[in-house]
């Protein structure tokens, strides 16, 4: 029932197409993790976040992609991306542009002022959960900023504030999740993971099909 709308071509050629894509995701994986099982572990936590989600595989994949580059732990990966996407859901951000900005301040260590600025300049209310912690007014965090005194996890906490149940976006994905739009996404997410599933489990007999077309076409 599930592909009763596809044609054997259009099933075939997706087929192709996103277990294709699942491989190369695999791939980049195991050389950053250094471990297939890990890999493989990591795309099916993903998997099941891009699913529940208005974000696309590719979208979540690339942004996890960026924390690990960025040096983010991988057991980190997965809550990480989900606070991230709820901010991105909640405002209408673009999420590997979040994943950058969240990420080059980890890196960094400290926030600077040109980075509160950035993330003010999108609606997030950095400088007001900064107020918070700090038991000051929010005209005082740009001189906290200025002196240093704001690391990264005063950003940690502070996103994890706007994002914990209660929090300003907490639980936003999984809320715009069972919108209209929402449930295409993952109606089309969950495809794409049966697709890729089927393919793992056929691999041996399509990479044979392939390699025996390569050898028509080469003679």
């Amino acid at each position: 029932m599930a592909f009763a709308g596809f044609t054997a071509k259009e099933i075939i050629s997706t087929l192709g197409t996103v277990r294709g894509e699942f491989q190369q995701f695999e791939i980049a994986f195991e050389t950053m993790l250094g471990s297939g099982q890990k890999a493989k572990g990591m795309i099916s936590d993903l998997a099941n976040l891009a699913a529940s989600t208005p974000f696309d595989m590719k979208g979540v994949v690339n942004g996890a992609k960026q924390l690990l580059a960025y040096g983010f732990a991988a057991n980190e990966i997965t809550d990480t991306m989900r606070r991230l996407g709820d901010v991105s859901a909640g405002l209408g951000l673009n999420l590997q542009d979040l994943t950058w900005l969240y990420g080059t301040t980890m890196v960094q260590g400290r926030l600077f002022t040109r980075d509160l600025m950035q993330f003010t300049g999108r609606g997030i209310p950095l400088t007001e959960e900064l107020a918070k912690q700090f038991g000051v007014t929010k005209d005082k965090v740009s001189e906290l900023v200025t002196a240093g005194k704001v690391g990264f996890p005063e950003v940690k906490k502070a996103i994890e504030s706007l994002t914990n149940e209660g929090g300003k976006f907490g639980g936003l994905m999984e809320k715009q999740s069972h919108s209209i739009t929402g449930q295409i996404s993952n109606i089309q997410d969950k495809i794409d993971k049966a697709m890729s599933d089927f393919g793992a489990s056929n691999e041996g007999i399509i990479n044979n099909s392939l390699s025996g077309i390569t050898y028509i076409i080469d003679n």
